[in-house]
């Protein structure tokens, strides 16, 4: 990673965000899209949009911007630290800048966070969500605003663990078909980049925009580890690799729509009264 976008990363880390208390992360995200020039608006509840250029059709960078830890001052440390392969690599760790105790960095989500402004960077058409409140059940997801999302193509979220892990369902939401040419058009990139451990995620805010919208969505990870611990911490190099990854994605897909409507939503829409099981034939797939 070049130094100024590890500098980038470190700052993104070090602001202090909880569940409800993420007034910091909301004031430096307009900040940001002041300095460069995006347009932004936030919601009731605290959630960012960002919709960058102009045109009909826009890919949708989605990460949270809570965390599970308690908002304190920190320092963000250089550390080498194993990644999910057992390589030893520079990852970034926090301590209390008070009290030197190893402090929760809040890579879930802010590694994420980091990612999308990098994907704002990159794209000259491209939009940006940024919700509150995941961690206590995607209130901010839920509350989605569906004009911004009325001319979103797919969206792709960086809120998985570690550095080669995809979510296939949440909570048994399909997030995409699988076999579809939105998804096929990018297996193969993917796969390049290591993400090999496709599992059910329990829940994150795309499961709520699949619910909500007619667009497929993808959830990558988006290289921490340890989440929800005092020792999390974020390993640069999956970091990068998952940027990489997003940027080939989404200059694959280009400014197109693509159309998934998950089954079991089609049915509860048909007939509310009836009890479904997931047919769920993904559970911890590898290839």
């Amino acid at each position: 990673m070049k130094k100024e976008n590890l500098k980038h990363l470190k700052e993104v880390l070090s602001i202090p965000t909880k569940t409800w208390k993420e007034e910091l992360m909301i004031q430096y995200l307009t900040d940001y899209c002041v300095k460069k020039g995006f347009n932004y608006s936030i919601d009731k509840n605290g959630s960012v949009y960002v919709t960058k250029g102009k045109a009909d059709v826009y890919p949708c960078v989605v990460a949270h911007i809570d965390t599970v830890h308690e908002p304190v001052e920190m320092v963000v440390n250089e550390e080498m630290l194993p990644n999910a392969q057992g390589e030893i690599k520079l990852s970034l760790k926090a301590y209390e800048k008070e009290t030197g105790n190893p402090t929760g960095i809040g890579g879930d989500d802010k590694a994420g966070v980091f990612i999308c402004l990098k994907m704002l960077e990159q794209f000259d058409n491209i939009k940006a969500f940024f919700p509150v409140a995941e961690e206590t059940g995607c209130h901010g997801s839920s509350d989605a605003d569906e004009k911004f999302f009325k001319d979103v193509g797919f969206a792709i979220q960086f809120d998985s663990t570690e550095n080669d892990t995809m979510s296939l369902t949440l909570m048994g939401v399909k997030l995409f078909e699988e076999e579809s040419d939105f998804f096929s058009s990018v297996k193969d990139i993917i796969l390049e980049h290591g993400l090999k451990n496709w599992y059910n995620h329990p829940y994150t805010d795309t499961m709520k925009l699949k619910e909500k919208f007619d667009f497929p969505c993808l959830n990558f990870a988006a290289g921490y580890y340890n989440y929800h611990t005092k020792d999390e911490y974020v390993v640069v190099d999956d970091v990068q690799n998952t940027c990489d990854m997003a940027v080939k994605i989404i200059d694959t897909l280009g400014e197109n729509k693509y159309t998934y409507i998950h089954k079991k939503q089609l049915i509860k829409e048909y007939d509310w009264n009836t009890q479904y099981d997931y047919d769920d034939d993904y559970d911890d797939w590898e290839y």
